[in-house]
């Protein structure tokens, strides 16, 4: 994060915790909003979010369905110190189930003609801002970047070289060993405060709201999942207002229905199906 940005979300932090809007209330603590809601969830800034009303970036909840999540399956395993071959066959299972599997697959509409004509990896959700089209030339180069800093070998930057280790066993045993080892120094020294937080959404219905993961610190979302946390902090990226949908990008460009988008939105609001995949 450079110098300026963090000058500003100092500011910002600071003005919430004058007016005393740092904290969730009661109420907000059990999933309703009040007439400050609002402001406590101002983009960009720090919240501290109890992991009951939490759904991992593939949608479903921290604290009754984090098995149906691979990752959250993973980080149960390592918790519980069995052996890597059995993780790994497990994390196997899913990656062949996926690899073959379109857009329109991996968020259960098969009948979606547009989604259908792209692979899984290339999904774009409902509200978010971005193209599939442009997903799809963009994402080999993001997973190159991202895997590259994680100890990922590739055998060049092409994207035919990179799509090619998206789901390859090297690539299953590296999500295994980073999952494991945040999984070993959070466990062992704790969370390092930083101004760096990962990014969550916000999804509001009516008088309730939820929170879901965004792009960066899923793996810590998890980890501390495992390890017992009630609250998870980080910085708020976006709210996703259902009353918002008809507006939302990729309804308004017809990737998506408004019908399609309000069921997937309803599915990340109680979170029990897994949308998205492993890559």
């Amino acid at each position: 994060m450079n110098t300026l940005k963090k000058y500003i979300f100092y500011i910002i932090d600071s003005l919430k915790n004058l007016f005393l809007l740092s904290n969730l209330n009661k109420k907000e603590l059990q999933g309703f909003t009040t007439s400050s809601t609002r402001f406590r969830f101002l983009p960009n800034t720090i919240v501290r979010v109890p992991y009951s009303l939490g759904r991992t970036v593939r949608g479903v909840s921290f604290d009754e369905n984090i098995l149906l999540d691979p990752a959250g399956r993973i980080c149960s395993k390592i918790s519980q110190d069995i052996n890597n071959k059995i993780i790994f066959d497990d994390l196997l299972k899913v990656f062949n189930e996926q690899k073959n599997m379109s857009a329109a697959d991996i968020v259960h509409l098969s009948n979606n003609k547009k989604l259908k004509n792209y692979p899984a990896w290339a999904i774009v959700m409902p509200w978010e801002d971005l193209n599939i089209e442009d997903m799809f030339d963009s994402y080999p180069q993001l997973f190159f970047k991202n895997r590259n800093t994680k100890g990922l070998i590739f055998n060049d930057d092409s994207n035919e070289s990179i799509i090619n280790i998206m789901y390859s066993n090297i690539f299953i045993q590296n999500r295994i060993d980073q999952m494991a080892d945040l999984y070993k120094s959070i466990k062992k020294h704790g969370i390092i405060k930083s101004q760096d937080l990962p990014k969550i959404k916000i999804l509001l219905k009516n008088n309730e709201w939820r929170w879901f993961m965004g792009d960066g610190g899923n793996h810590r979302s998890f980890v501390l999942s495992c390890l017992g946390y009630d609250f998870f902090v980080a910085r708020v990226s976006s709210i996703i207002d259902i009353k918002d949908l008809n507006n939302w990008h990729n309804v308004k460009n017809g990737t998506y229905s408004v019908v399609e988008a309000h069921d997937i939105f309803e599915s990340y609001f109680q979170g029990a199906r897994v949308y998205r995949g492993m890559v």
